[in-house]
């Protein structure tokens, strides 16, 4: 598995995932500094680590705006 596999995957899904093919996950949240979008986490950054780890960066996603 490849970190990019997993951007814009919702973190849940990406945490199964890894962990089913023997990675160990760090998560790390970010937030928008004013208010908090209601919807769900995604995977937003990915680092690859020593030792078959991975970082998560995740942040919720805005739902019903546009972009």
């Amino acid at each position: 598995m490849k970190c990019s596999d997993l951007l814009a995957m919702e973190l849940e899904r990406a945490l199964a995932m890894c962990r089913a093919s023997g990675w160990t996950v760090k998560v790390e949240y970010v937030a928008p500094p004013r208010g908090e979008p209601g919807g769900p986490y995604r995977v937003i950054r990915c680092l690859e680590l020593p030792d078959n780890r991975f970082l998560l960066t995740a942040a919720r996603e805005a739902t019903g705006k546009g972009v």
